[in-house]
């Protein structure tokens, strides 16, 4: 069968631009090439393979693995690597799931339960690791909120990563924060003080460059742009001279505990994330393992629904190589970008992305070849390169095809526009499992944007011929949080699945914020398991109650909510 996720081809994309980082329109360029000329006389020239590496890093201590530049070099952000082929057996399939056990339905009383596997993965391969672990993860031990779960899952891995620094003290354990972790500002959480004494080191994700403005005028990333340069030209002295004024001027507010300063409503602005949930790992016996995730290892999200795939190979390994690549744009930029180990001396600083973190060699020749038992084909795809590998697999879907989609932010209209197309092609409905946007850390929501985004849907298919069926995750103060896909095809073979941090949103799949997916084609495996999952929630067939019928939630909040939401990321500036 000739694979379904290696092909370029995508679906056209209906009003508006075609939505990737790069491209800018006439109309923009006044605004675009001003802000860039600023920041061009100010910042070095970038050079993929040598300007933009820590000074000091080739001549430095011998490397735990023979550096090498890979033949595919990845980038920072905006990545579709090559499709590489697999077992069944490298690749493997979690989840966390909720439902309600009603003791009298009609009082309304019974209790919640919740299945996880997700954790227990990721601590699995932490043990296991005897070289690197690698992890970027969006929240972690910040955003506090009440819990209804007895499980402290920041504790448990704060203590795992410790103790697998006591048990080897020369292997790497890096770890990439979104900046919310240090609240925008100075914040510096008991997890991390506990990091910093005891060897592993914090980086922070460079929220300004590669990526694209969450705004119409992209104004804070242009000021951004600007201060990096003059940060620049100054040998850091503007960036500490920023900080040292905008952390000490208060706002109202608290933020964590902490209290809001200037310093951190200016970083908030910029209104995007490292977003991304990804772990990877070496061992001697299994070698490079990844775990790409909806899942945040936070203690207020412990109860949500989410999914998670697991592959060893060369896919990890490239994995690898693109969180390396934000690691050294943290170490390149400094400041409050870096949170170094308090043994971290000069001389471990400047050999770190040699020493620690070594170039991977990455074989695409073999690994991108199907042969016999290697017939999994995986793609990991990150940011504004998410958007068009989904539509393209929705605009290559058959009539005997069978869709399901379980998501927590649907809203993004061009993929809300190839749903639609391929309801008109199958024969049998689309499945979509939302969440009703009800719940949020302990806040109530009114249902944006996917009560809207449902109300729509269920009104054009209805007018153009398309089957479609929608329910929603009966959750009961936690999340579906899940954003999965899977199309299968029993006679034909076929089985795709993509899922990942990326939210079906603007700002998840434009280009704003990082993000990390994986497509997989190929793995009965996997497919078989999340639909055996899906198909259980939607009929809640073991007596339980995963799902609700459309009717429960039919009155979405004002449509211009939704459409006003997504805007700026069709048309912003940058």
């Amino acid at each position: 069968m000739k694979s379904q996720l290696n092909t370029r081809a995508a679906a056209p994309w209906p009003r508006g631009p075609r939505q990737t980082w790069y491209a800018w329109s006439a109309r923009q360029a006044f605004l675009t090439s001003a802000l860039a000329t600023i920041a061009m006389l100010c910042l070095p020239v970038a050079d993929a393979d040598a300007s933009d590496r820590v000074p000091g890093e080739a001549a430095l201590s011998q490397p735990k693995q023979k550096p090498r530049a890979i033949v595919m070099p990845p980038r920072r952000t905006n990545n579709r690597s090559p499709q590489f082929f697999v077992t069944e057996d490298d690749v493997d399939f979690f989840m966390n799931y909720s439902g309600f056990t009603y003791t009298n339905r009609a009082a309304g009383l019974g209790e919640r339960f919740l299945h996880a596997e997700i954790a227990a993965k990721a601590a699995e391969m932490i043990t296991a690791a005897d070289e690197y672990v690698v992890a970027s993860v969006f929240l972690f031990d910040n955003l506090y909120a009440e819990l209804d779960t007895d499980v402290d899952v920041v504790k448990m891995f704060t203590d795992l990563l410790l103790a697998k620094r006591k048990e080897h003290p020369d292997m790497t354990i890096a770890i990439v924060f979104d900046p919310m972790h240090r609240a925008y500002g100075q914040r510096i959480s008991e997890a991390e003080r506990r990091f910093e004494a005891h060897g592993i080191d914090v980086f922070y994700s460079d929220m300004i460059s590669d990526l694209k403005a969450a705004a119409f005028l992209g104004v804070r990333e242009g000021l951004g742009h600007i201060s990096m340069g003059v940060d620049h030209v100054t040998f850091g002295g503007w960036g500490w001279l920023q900080a040292a004024i905008a952390s000490r001027v208060p706002l109202p507010g608290k933020l964590d505990d902490t209290q809001v300063t200037v310093e951190m409503v200016s970083n908030a602005l910029l209104l995007k994330a490292n977003h991304r949930k990804l772990l990877v790992t070496d061992s001697v016996d299994e070698g490079f393992e990844t775990l790409i995730t909806s899942a945040n290892p936070h203690n207020a999200s412990f109860a949500a629904v989410n999914t998670a795939i697991s592959v060893k190979g060369e896919l990890a390994r490239y994995v690898y190589m693109v969180l390396r690549e934000d690691i050294r744009q943290s170490i390149r930029l400094g400041g409050n970008k870096v949170r170094w180990s308090a043994a971290a001396d000069r001389d471990y600083r400047k050999a770190y992305l040699s020493a620690r973190l070594p170039e991977l060699v990455i074989d695409p020749g073999a690994a991108t070849r199907r042969t016999g038992d290697r017939h999994v084909g995986v793609t990991f795809v990150t940011e504004a390169q998410i958007a068009p590998s989904v539509i393209g697999m929705l605009g290559a879907v058959e009539p005997e095809d069978d869709v399901r989609i379980q998501m927590f932010f649907l809203s993004y209209k061009p993929v809300v526009d190839a749903i639609l197309e391929a309801s008109r092609v199958v024969r049998r409905p689309v499945r979509l499992l939302l969440d009703a946007n009800k719940d949020s850390f302990n806040a109530k929501k009114d249902g944006t944007p996917n009560r809207q985004v449902a109300k729509h849907m269920r009104t054009w298919a209805k007018k153009h011929g398309g089957k479609l069926d929608i329910r929603w995750y009966a959750t009961h103060g936690e999340q579906n949080h899940a954003k999965i896909m899977s199309i299968t095809n029993r006679g034909t073979g076929k089985a795709l699945v993509t899922t990942g941090s990326c939210n079906w949103t603007g700002r998840n799949m434009a280009g704003v914020n990082m993000e990390s997916n994986l497509n997989v084609d190929g793995s009965r495996k996997l497919s078989t398991a999340f639909n055996k999952n899906f198909d259980l929630f939607w009929t809640n067939s073991d007596g339980n109650e995963y799902s609700l019928d459309y009717s429960a939630f039919d009155e979405p909040a004002a449509n211009w909510k939704w459409h006003l939401g997504e805007a700026p990321f069709y048309w912003s500036v940058f």
